[in-house]
């Protein structure tokens, strides 16, 4: 699960790597281990529903994707003037 919020129209994603590494050889053993967190924002169109954005990881890479906002329909309104 990828921690992920919506807040004012701003996409937050966070997460985090740890990575170990073992090297045995006759004479020596070596051991790495490193580790880091990110946190990327970004602004969403006017529109977005939130609850359909989906993100997924593969190789390392997250994905997120954000489904388009729906165009707002545009309604013909008729104004009968009056005199007054």
């Amino acid at each position: 699960m990828i921690p992920a919020e919506v807040e004012d129209d701003i996409l937050t994603v966070s997460g985090s790597h740890e990575e170990s590494k073992e090297e045995k050889e006759k004479d020596y053993l070596r051991r790495e281990r490193r580790y880091g967190s990110f946190q990327r924002s970004m602004a969403l169109p006017a529109g977005v529903d939130a609850s359909a954005i989906k993100a997924k990881t593969h190789d390392g890479v997250v994905e997120v994707v954000v489904p388009l906002p729906k165009e707002p329909q545009k309604r013909t309104v008729t104004i009968t003037p009056k005199a007054g």
